[in-house]
């Protein structure tokens, strides 16, 4: 991957840009402009929050099926 500042890839409207330094989890990938937050942190974040919210979903139906 070539480097790119994230001033740099702003101006060119890109919406990624790479450092070729690792996120302070460890991760080496591409970082979001927008938030500066490493690609692979943000699935994972992703991920984490729609199985919580599945989770949540899912435990509200079977409250609801018991009082019905």
């Amino acid at each position: 991957m070539e480097i790119i500042s994230r001033v740099d890839a702003a101006s060119e409207g890109l919406t990624r840009f790479y450092t070729g330094k690792k996120c302070r989890h460890g991760h080496l990938s591409e970082r979001f402009v927008s938030n500066g937050v490493c690609v692979a942190c943000g699935i994972k974040a992703s991920t984490a929050y729609q199985k919580r919210i599945t989770t949540t979903m899912r435990e509200a139906r079977e409250r609801l099926a018991e009082v019905r």
